[in-house]
């Protein structure tokens, strides 16, 4: 079970990885920047920051490279406890950075971490792949970064730091790869076979600090566990389905359960299931609820799950709960079934709220609380608020409908021209389409709502007579708000004004929040400032727990 040992795990500090690696290694920076610019007040990925687990992207391409002469360190930002300083020396530290980003919320932070790493480190080479990067390659270029890799990454990193090593200066035969060349984009015409999850390494764990992540599900430490890859719904709100061309990939059963075997080993209580659509494959996914009972894993998990497959298999909440599951995040969107019908989210039934509350009771009869994820519609006027907590779910989490890149939605209106905006960025205090009579869609996501949410009756008795994990879901959203409250700017308060203004257009309005935190001679104070106050000025000191 190489890869999953126990160093790194029992100290805050991040290390290498196991094996001392020669001093002529190539030096590997696999990163989740730290948080130096976020939306305000309400943060950008308040779910992300309640439902802490790692990346699982990190360790599965660092067990592509381990028998390479390199040195690889991981460093999540998010929640590791270090100043500024420490953040430039671990940016001056690499020789390659390597950086996934999913998402158009999280691309103006993560180029700022490029250009800051360029100020302090101009000959790094910075690798960014994901989702986002999938969507923008040739973007991605012009903010700074010397290689992307679309699509799959772990035939196409493997090659290219291959091709670092020996100091290759081309990389036409990479595959999945655009590489800066001079001011251009150059792209490999070398398209890699989808990776064999069967064959693939085992995710290589051993440098990674898993002690700060979890939901206090059990005394042990957090982890993310994929057992597929994919998703063949049609949904056209999401780039998920098309970035794997609409079809699910499977690890077998056996080998997840070598996996989360190994991840018990070295200390792990709780994990997520990464999968996109965990339970898609019902008979593969009920399959391994059964072997992980066999096996008596003792584990406890969450997962993204959708609420068809409880609908159609009413057991499945039985198996999942004995084999460990405590909580889920379901992607129910609303609860309009012709919205749903428009949108082809695959939900087949006339009474949305009706299958959802059966679904709801299903799973809250067997102790797993339910995480309902809602999209805010594209409208013009204010959007009515909408309770579902106690009926369908018990938590509500709600963003609006935005128009990613790769989907199917943003293609439909980049042809009608009702994009709003440059989509490479975005802010919930921005919004994405031009609705009636090319009206700005009006952001739905809101402080008093998010505040409301947690300071109900219902949320109340789930506070402090809940499970660990109800409390968890009901008192972290308020130190979050509190805290971003706590680590205000006049530069956040000035870009919310100006998102708020009804004097600018959405472009005008964004133009202003990019061109303020990246602004050269900011980067230069942030190369050169002992302290910064940052967003999570608060989370990666005081409240990272040492286990």
């Amino acid at each position: 079970m190489g890869g999953y040992g126990t160093a790194g795990l029992g100290t805050a500090k991040l290390r290498p990885q196991v094996g001392a690696a020669p001093a002529a290694a190539l030096k590997i920076l696999f990163l989740h920047p730290k948080t130096l610019v976020d939306s305000w007040p309400v943060p950008v990925d308040t779910l992300g920051e309640i439902v802490k687990f790692p990346s699982a992207v990190y360790p599965v391409l660092a067990a592509t490279i381990k028998d390479l002469a390199v040195e690889t360190q991981f460093l999540d930002g998010y929640v590791a406890r270090i100043s500024l300083a420490d953040y430039r020396a671990r940016l001056r530290w690499a020789d390659v950075i390597a950086i996934s980003c999913m998402s158009p919320l999280k691309a103006l932070d993560t180029e700022l971490t490029v250009k800051l790493a360029r100020e302090v480190n101009p000959a790094v080479r910075i690798v960014v792949g994901g989702n986002h990067a999938t969507a923008w390659p040739d973007r991605w270029i012009d903010a700074g970064v010397d290689f992307v890799v679309t699509g799959e990454g772990e035939a196409a990193f493997r090659a290219l730091i291959t091709a670092l090593i020996a100091g290759a200066s081309t990389f036409d035969a990479v595959p999945n790869l655009c590489w800066r060349d001079g001011d251009s984009c150059r792209r490999s015409a070398v398209k890699a076979e989808p990776t064999d999850l069967e064959t693939a390494p085992i995710p290589d764990w051993s440098g990674f600090d898993l002690r700060p992540y979890g939901l206090g599900m059990s005394n042990g430490f957090g982890a993310a566990v994929e057992i597929s890859r994919g998703c063949p719904h049609r949904c056209d709100f999401c780039n998920i389905n098309t970035f794997w061309n609409y079809k699910q990939r499977y690890k077998s059963v056996d080998k997840v359960i070598a996996e989360l075997q190994a991840l018990k080993a070295a200390g792990v209580g709780e994990f997520i299931f990464t999968d996109d659509n965990f339970g898609g494959d019902e008979r593969k996914t009920v399959t391994l609820l059964k072997e992980m009972i066999t096996h008596r894993l003792d584990l406890r998990f969450g997962c993204f799950l959708r609420g068809d497959t409880v609908h159609r298999n009413p057991d499945f909440a039985r198996l999942a709960h004995q084999a460990g599951m405590r909580f889920c995040m379901m992607g129910i969107e609303t609860l309009d079934a012709e919205w749903l019908k428009t949108h082809r989210k695959g939900v087949r039934a006339h009474d949305a709220i009706a299958m959802y509350n059966k679904i709801y009771r299903t799973l809250r009869a067997q102790g797993i609380f339910v995480v309902g994820l809602f999209i805010i519609p594209a409208q013009r006027g204010k959007t009515r608020y909408v309770k579902p907590t106690g009926i369908v779910c018990d938590y509500q989490f709600t963003a609006d409908l935005v128009a990613l890149r790769g989907s199917a939605l943003f293609e439909h209106h980049a042809e009608a021209d009702t994009v709003s905006k440059d989509m490479f960025y975005h802010d919930w205090n921005l919004s994405s389409i031009l609705v009636d009579d090319r009206a700005e869609q009006r952001s739905g996501k809101s402080f008093l709502h998010t505040l409301r949410e947690n300071m109900s009756l219902h949320a109340l008795r789930q506070a402090f007579a809940g499970s660990p994990v109800a409390r968890r879901f009901r008192w972290r959203p308020v130190w979050i708000l509190l805290e971003r409250a706590i680590c205000t700017t006049a530069a956040d308060v000035k870009r919310y004004r100006v998102a708020r203004s009804k004097a600018l257009t959405m472009q005008q309005k964004q133009d202003y929040a990019v061109g303020s935190v990246l602004d050269p001679a900011h980067i230069a104070r942030l190369a050169r400032r002992r302290g910064v106050l940052t967003p999570l000025g608060l989370r990666t000191s005081l409240w990272t727990r040492a286990r």
